[in-house]
């Protein structure tokens, strides 16, 4: 059909395709798509990263299908609580007109940091997760990786097409707000956007007893019959409604004192930052979760030290746990509802710290920071990930 012809349809459905096609996407990939849609208005937060999700044991190239994991494979998992999410590693956004507006690096932890922030494990089988491969328990995780099959089927007749997902990526495109309205993107505003997707290594998406570094039992997976999906309505010549593209950034440092401060500029204007914590030893290990939320040991003091819209000099203080989580929570969100179950919290699982400021404002000249005082050890760091949550307004 001709663009004239999709122009004037209420509501289209658009799929997109890779710039590079090719039969399978491994690790460290760059995959590219080109969104256009003239003559029509995108439907921000509409955007899916649509394909097939396939694990494999030994790292055979191409993989073969005989290495798919087998029924006595049950000790290898990924994170039930991110799904198909732990591929994708970096997220950039841009468009013709205004160039880039996000570059998202280890964007499966921010994903992780979300998901235990704003939803409890039991939501992890709602529909719009499950899609996602995002399940309640390890146990269904490790049957995710072995495919669409079925119990008591043998390990001759394995499947040999993965499982198939659904996701809604965790971008600009996907955090958009019009006030009111339902926000929407006209063609001529942006022109065509990019959308770029690096995949995550293998050891950063697979952990457990069943994985190892080197040998038979190295795990990688592969993405397939990849595309994007997302929904538009015809331009009504109207002028473009004001969009705030909601945006986050990543940098890591590191803490290896009892006292550590860690300071960073960021470039973009943000209204908060949410951090979390790994141990240093422990990343891209296949014996550990690569999105694990740790908690440094023995934290007895956060202090965050910036400058506010009128460049006044500030510091918070915070000693007890109650208030370092509460300040985070609402880093991540103006949500008052806190699934961090208290239990696991106390277990050192999701833990973050993170604050959130009363305006937007310019780090850039005037840096962030945030005096660490724990018992961590300069023979055991860990690091650091902090994003800053910012918009980009069009």
């Amino acid at each position: 059909m001709s663009n004239s012809g999709i122009s004037q349809r209420p509501y289209v459905h658009h799929r997109a395709f890779p710039l590079s096609t090719q039969d399978i996407y491994k690790e460290y990939s760059n995959v590219d798509f080109r969104l256009s849609f003239p003559g029509r208005k995108m439907i921000a937060n509409s955007l899916r990263v649509e394909g097939r999700f396939n694990a494999y044991k030994a790292n055979t190239s191409p993989p073969i299908e005989t290495n798919r994991l087998a029924n006595t494979d049950y000790k290898s998992f990924y994170d039930p609580q991110i799904g198909v999410n732990a591929c994708f590693q970096q997220l950039t956004t841009s468009t013709q007109n205004q160039g880039q507006l996000e570059l998202l690096s280890e964007a499966p932890r921010l994903c992780k940091m979300i998901n235990t922030s704003m939803a409890s494990q039991n939501d992890m089988g709602n529909s719009s997760n499950s899609s996602e491969l995002k399940t309640r328990t390890l146990m269904l995780a490790n049957r995710v990786l072995k495919g669409e099959r079925f119990d008591n089927v043998a390990d001759g007749s394995l499947p040999k097409n993965g499982m198939s997902f659904s996701s809604k990526p965790i971008c600009c495109l996907n955090m958009a707000s019009a006030g009111l309205a339902q926000p929407q993107v006209k063609y001529t505003t942006t022109g065509d956007i990019m959308f770029t997707i690096q995949l995550a290594r293998n050891n950063a998406v697979f952990f457990g007893s069943d994985v190892s570094a080197a040998g038979s039992n190295v795990y990688n997976y592969t993405l397939s019959d990849l595309s994007i999906s997302f929904s538009s309505v015809p331009d009504d010549a109207q002028p473009q409604m004001p969009i705030d593209f909601h945006t986050s950034s990543n940098v890591r440092q590191t803490v290896q004192s009892t006292f550590s401060n860690v300071s960073v500029n960021e470039s973009n204007l943000s209204n908060s930052v949410s951090c979390s914590f790994l141990r240093q030893a422990e990343e891209n290990s296949p014996d550990f979760n690569n999105t694990r939320l740790d908690k440094p040991p023995l934290v007895t003091n956060i202090e965050y030290l910036f400058n506010d819209s009128t460049n006044k000099f500030l510091t918070f203080n915070l000693k007890s746990n109650q208030e370092i989580i509460e300040r985070y929570l609402e880093s991540m969100s103006n949500s008052k509802v806190n699934h961090v179950q208290n239990v696991m919290n106390k277990a050192g699982e999701n833990y973050g710290i993170g604050i959130k400021f009363a305006d937007y404002l310019d780090l850039s000249t005037n840096k962030f920071g945030v005096n660490i005082t724990s018992s961590t050890l300069s023979n055991d760091p860990y690091i650091i990930f902090l994003y800053f949550h910012g918009k980009v307004s069009i």
